[in-house]
């Protein structure tokens, strides 16, 4: 080992009680071209991570007061560490240590006294390690946005234009559109076409979320000397997608448009302010100005996201993209399966092309996936897919037939209708209960409440 190894002055973190210890460790590691800063016991240590984003800790496992098996699994169940590595040292090291140390997440187990080849080959590959993992992270991310935005539709084709065009900037962007519309996939090539492409794309899912954990989600926070972070700073220096954003609630909306306006932010229970170096990108299947009309979102923070607003059209609206997409996602689910891409016929095709799909592209995913499940490999023709499609291709042929439930007394009949309306609006997002209130106009504890009452499972329209 010699200086001239490449560190891109990388930095290291020493835990240790004992000065001498850390004052060698900090020269060493110092003549080898890292940064290096100390702490002498667990208190000292998170504030020292928490404010210097370390590449690598060298973490004491015998300490006063609290042992650094205790520090690192702080660290572990707070979502604080990520990709930096551990290596545990101890000068009373056991198996068990050592056993404990790696399964709670700990990269390496050095024992003292330490030897100075063992430490830096340790601290090396280490660091190392970590450089691949979020290589492989940034190379997966990629792939992921690597999903074709098809474009035949003239409504397509404008979309795509006001995505090149924003991409570059670095504006905040709010996307609206019915659910399933392909909202998600926007707003990652937003971010695949920006300047902060090479950073994290970091996701909240309002819709999926209660809205008391929301605000801790987005800011993080701090107590007992424990620090979690938020979205806020999972994202720094990339991009921040907040899905239904009209989710929040109120005192959340004031506490983001504060951060906004000031481009910084105070963790739940902290009392230092952070940068905000991020892009937000929001999106919504609800009509916000009607929100905002009606007093359930602010109309200063709508204004301060919709700085550049996207409409992605109802895939109803763009049916020239459906030959294109259909076999796209038939490639897709055959290889994610190990299916055999079947043969659709002329006739099935045509079906699909002029079915209006009210659940869009995640319908559409949802059944070519049902299709070639039940057919693994085989011809898929019209009777294949009007049974995906659960009959509704023959109700827009034939006059609609009245269900059995019309010669029941009312009661009967409202029971069974709401179940029907409730099943078919859950499928439609796939069981999550949450966007199902807001699709239905439901308040969540009386759905669920009716969801048990009918005997209707949300699971099992996942």
């Amino acid at each position: 080992m010699n200086s001239s190894m490449n560190t891109d002055r990388q930095h290291i973190l020493v835990v240790d009680d004992e000065p001498d210890i850390r004052n060698i460790l900090h020269d060493i590691l110092q003549d080898e071209g890292y940064n290096v800063s100390v702490a002498e016991n667990a208190d000292q240590a998170r504030i020292r991570f928490r404010e210097d984003q370390p590449n690598l800790v060298l973490l004491d496992i015998w300490m006063p007061k609290e042992d650094g098996i205790s520090v690192l699994k702080g660290w572990v169940e707070n979502q604080i560490l990520g990709d930096t590595p551990v290596v545990m040292i101890s000068g009373h090291g056991t198996v068990e240590n050592a056993v404990e140390a790696v399964k709670l997440g700990a990269y390496d187990f050095l024992e003292k006294p330490l030897s100075t080849g063992k430490l830096l080959l340790s601290v090396e590959r280490g660091l190392e390690n970590a450089s691949l993992r979020e290589e492989n992270k940034q190379l997966k991310s990629r792939l992921k946005y690597n999903s074709p935005m098809i474009s035949n539709s003239d409504s397509s084709r404008e979309l795509l234009r006001h995505i090149q065009l924003l991409g570059p900037t670095d504006s905040w962007v709010f996307i609206t559109g019915e659910s399933g519309s392909g909202k998600h996939l926007v707003a990652q090539k937003v971010h695949e076409n920006s300047p902060r492409s090479n950073a994290a794309f970091v996701e909240l899912n309002l819709a999926a979320m209660p809205s008391d954990g929301v605000a801790q989600a987005l800011f993080g926070s701090e107590a007992d000397g424990k620090v979690v972070l938020g979205r806020f700073e999972q994202a720094k220096g990339g991009t921040l997608f907040i899905n239904e954003v009209l989710g929040l609630n109120m005192e959340t909306q004031n506490m983001l448009l504060s951060a906004l306006q000031e481009r910084q932010f105070l963790r739940l229970g902290g009392n230092e302010y952070i940068e905000l170096d991020v892009r937000v990108i929001v999106t919504t299947s609800g009509n916000p100005q009607k929100a905002v009309n009606e007093g359930n979102f602010s109309e200063d923070l709508y204004y301060r996201l919709n700085v550049i607003p996207i409409q992605v059209p109802a895939l109803r609206q763009r049916s020239k993209d459906l030959p294109e997409l259909i076999e796209l996602f038939i490639e897709d689910v055959a290889s994610k399966n190990q299916l055999e891409v079947p043969i659709v016929t002329t006739d099935a095709m045509n079906a699909l092309i002029e079915y209006k799909w009210p659940g869009n592209v995640r319908q559409l995913q949802n059944i070519i996936q049902r299709l070639l499940v039940l057919n693994n490999g085989d011809v898929i023709g019209l009777a294949g897919v009007k049974s995906a499609l659960g009959g509704d291709l023959d109700m827009r042929q034939k006059p609609a037939q009245l269900p059995d439930y019309f010669d029941g007394d009312m009661r009967k009949a409202k029971e069974e209708f709401e179940r029907a309306y409730l099943t078919h609006h859950l499928a439609m997002v796939e069981g999550n209960v949450t966007q199902l209130a807001k699709r239905v106009g439901l308040e969540r504890t009386h759905l669920y409440r009716k969801l048990k009452n009918l005997d209707i499972n949300a699971r099992d329209a996942k």
